[in-house]
């Protein structure tokens, strides 16, 4: 890079076209790839090297205030792989997040299921009640019936049938008379 020139024209030179280059690379990622409402609002521009981004970060700090100020982050290979990876964690967490909200979602289903069972059951428990006191009436009713049985049947009767007093003056009445 500009470190290996061998005299200041060169030097000079050499600076002249990494600001360009690097320039014109901020440039373009910007235009083609920083598009409103379609991608994110950061690009990141990748140098292959750690040695020419330490170049850049050391010596052309205007240039990556440049790309800062374009939006474009200047990125080495170690911070792609922290940015990848700070991407990675951030969709998961989003992930997450989307899937907390689906289980809030039936977590709230869910509940509602619990109240309908809790009436429903409320009302069977109800219908239960009200047939245990019908069958205890029927009970009551039953022993009733079997006393009265009882009692009948432990009246004495006599074979033959008494005979029934009549009055002198009462006439059955018929339908002629």
């Amino acid at each position: 890079m500009f470190n290996e020139a061998r005299d200041d024209e060169a030097r000079k030179s050499a600076t002249a076209r990494v600001r360009a280059d690097v320039g014109k690379h901020v440039k373009d990622i910007a235009e083609r790839y920083l598009i409103p409402g379609e991608t994110q609002d950061i690009a990141l521009m990748f140098v292959p090297s750690e040695s020419i981004y330490s170049d850049l970060v050391e010596h052309f700090d205007d240039v990556v205030q440049k790309a800062h100020r374009a939006r474009v982050v200047i990125v080495s290979p170690s911070l792609m792989m922290m940015a990848i990876q700070v991407t990675q964690a951030i969709l998961r967490d989003q992930s997450m997040r989307d899937q907390a909200h689906a289980i809030h979602a039936e977590v709230g289903k869910m509940l509602n299921d619990v109240r309908l069972l809790a009436e429903r059951t409320a009302k069977l428990e109800t219908h239960f009640r009200q047939a245990q006191e019908d069958v205890g009436l029927i009970a009551t009713s039953a022993e009733k019936v079997t006393r009265r049985a009882a009692r009948i049947d432990a009246m004495e009767f006599s074979e033959e049938a008494p005979e029934v007093e009549t009055q002198p003056n009462l006439r059955l009445a018929t339908g002629g008379e």
